[in-house]
């Protein structure tokens, strides 16, 4: 028996899914003269990649693989204005994976439901990632201070 597995180059499947970012935790420091304000998001993002498998006596069957991420991702604001060297991503879950029969256009709605559900399931341990982040910013803000004295 034959097996080969063709990628296919559609955009669709290179894509990826527009799933609404998920805001966990938000607060505001006050360092030295400066006042921050961090805001936490949970934010999942999905790759998808539709192959076929060939038989030597059968038709292609399209399969839609596809892998999501869910990311904690800190933006740190000072009067209104971002601080783009203290805005990073904090924390990534383990990723999430399947596969589904057919192309990836006709799966992607059940795709996008399974990581939103993935997502919202996270969200408590995404805010614990948040608080403890929050917590650890001051000492992250007293070291770029160092650097910026010592650089003169």
């Amino acid at each position: 028996m034959f097996l080969s597995v063709v990628a296919s180059v559609a955009a669709l499947a290179a894509a990826p899914a527009a799933i609404p970012s998920t805001p966990v935790h938000s607060a505001g420091i006050s360092h030295g003269a400066q006042a921050y304000t961090t805001r936490y998001h949970a934010q999942p993002s999905i790759s998808m990649r539709q192959v076929e498998s060939r038989f030597a006596n059968r038709n292609a069957v399209p399969v839609c693989r596809w892998q999501a991420d869910v990311t904690v991702n800190r933006a740190v604001e000072a009067q209104g204005r971002p601080v783009v060297a203290l805005s990073k991503s904090v924390h990534r879950f383990a990723p999430l994976s399947g596969s589904h029969a057919g192309g990836c256009e006709a799966a992607r709605s059940q795709i996008e439901a399974e990581v939103a559900r993935y997502a919202q399931a996270k969200v408590a341990d995404a805010q614990a990632v948040a608080v403890r982040d929050s917590a650890a910013l001051p000492a992250e803000l007293d070291s770029l201070r160092e650097l910026n004295v010592q650089g003169g």
